[in-house]
């Protein structure tokens, strides 16, 4: 398919979820905390395909290109209250789009598709399901640099990465204990989860996940 019609279904696509978003704060009342998990996890979906279709990172860095305007844009100008409307300050949203392109170039050049579908799907899965399930059931809430977490979001994060790893490294030979590595992999990922804010555990978790599987093959 023509690189052009690629970058123009792909976009359309993420405009899609952006304004599904929008439409359920602005429609249906939503709470900006459950629009956002929306526009996360449907664009995040959307990005998921990627490898499906794209074979040239250059679209995908593209796009990254254009939605990092789009979304900077739109939060100087105040558009899209239903994923900038939040009483904190964030950088998860740029990061966010940046990750899949650094995680799909990675995979590119070492040919192991795991590389961008575990890590980025931590980010996609796992992140919004701790926040969701932490602001719903605070249960023994902690804090760490300034950042409130509680060890019911923690423990939600665990399971979903838990899951997430033990399926993506049974499709591997690296490893023999699948369970013992997706557990160290989910509480390694959890710790980084919980010491990060501001958003950039869009980046660090993906970040240390690629490390942990990079020493899992040497």
């Amino acid at each position: 398919m023509n690189d052009l019609y690629l970058f123009l279904i792909y976009s359309t696509a993420l405009l899609i979820v952006m304004f599904i978003a929008e439409g359920a704060y602005r429609i249906f009342k939503l709470d900006t905390e459950w629009t956002r998990k929306i526009a996360h996890v449907g664009s995040g979906i959307v990005a998921l395909a990627y490898p499906l279709y794209i074979d040239n990172h250059l679209i995908i860095l593209a796009i990254t290109i254009s939605f990092t305007i789009i979304l900077y844009s739109s939060k100087k100008l105040g558009l899209f209250p239903s994923i900038f409307s939040v009483g904190r300050k964030s950088y998860g949203d740029l990061v966010f789009v940046w990750s899949s392109w650094l995680l799909f170039l990675l995979y590119q050049n070492t040919g192991e598709i795991i590389y961008f579908y575990l890590p980025f799907s931590v980010v996609v899965f796992a992140d919004p399901t701790a926040a969701l399930v932490g602001k719903s059931f605070p249960v023994k809430t902690y804090t760490i640099f300034n950042n409130t977490k509680s060890f019911g979001g923690s423990s939600a994060f665990f399971i979903v990465t838990f899951l997430l790893s033990y399926y993506f490294l049974n499709k591997t030979s690296w490893v023999d204990n699948i369970v013992l590595y997706s557990i160290l992999h989910a509480a390694v990922l959890t710790v980084t989860e919980a010491i990060s804010v501001k958003g950039w555990d869009n980046l660090t978790i993906p970040a240390v996940s690629v490390i942990f599987l990079y020493l899992l093959q040497i």
